[in-house]
């Protein structure tokens, strides 16, 4: 008895349409797929827009890093700040951080020079409604020695970073000095800072060359 021939696979009605019904899905998904893509292409710019215009973060900057991601880096510049940020550390600054609260003592901080605009790292030391003076190279808050362990020996022995004249700090400014007392030009010849000056505070280093 002779079997029945073999019909070929392609050309069973059942896989035909398995086959097209297959080739339809895979193309509703790249059609999606390419849809979602449109719609983040739009979407994601008319965002960044949005939070750089309404700045929900708080950010006191223009610079889009800060009013969009809020954070942004930065590098040391000077040896203003050494030993603790050497010329060249790239620090992370988180903006609208003192949207709901001032800065606290020994934060380290950037700002906008008042004179030229430009963004300097320093640290925190008198806040608003204090008294700070230096005698005999000892740092003084209304009268009180202020420990300093990220002063390092040997960076504060000069004329001028041995001695200062009471200098009262304003409500709504905070004195700012450099760790590296005898190579800084901050708050002892600056004078305190606005608060509307704070840019941000430095939460990372993200790299010391």
């Amino acid at each position: 008895m002779r079997s029945a021939p073999r019909v070929p696979s392609e050309s069973v009605p059942g896989r035909v349409a398995g086959w097209a019904m297959s080739e339809d899905r895979t193309e509703a998904w790249r059609r999606w797929l390419v849809r979602g893509l449109l719609s983040l292409a739009v979407l994601l710019p008319a965002a960044a827009i949005g939070m750089y215009l309404l700045n929900p973060l708080g950010a006191n900057s223009l610079d889009p890093r800060q009013r969009i991601l809020g954070h942004a880096p930065y590098r040391m510049p000077s040896m203003g700040m050494s030993p603790t940020l050497e010329p060249g550390t790239i620090v992370i600054v988180r903006a609208g951080a003192y949207r709901d609260r001032g800065p606290g003592r020994g934060e380290i901080v950037v700002f906008a020079n008042p004179d030229d605009g430009n963004h300097w790292l320093q640290r925190v030391i008198g806040l608003p409604g204090e008294t700070v003076s230096i005698e005999d190279c000892v740092l003084m808050i209304d009268g009180r020695a202020l420990g300093e362990d990220y002063v390092a020996p040997g960076r504060a022995v000069e004329d001028y970073s041995c001695r200062m004249a009471p200098l009262p700090v304003p409500q709504g400014q905070y004195l700012l000095m450099g760790d590296n007392r005898d190579n800084s030009m901050d708050g002892r010849m600056m004078g305190p800072i606005a608060e509307d000056t704070l840019v941000g505070r430095v939460v990372r280093v993200l790299h010391a060359e």
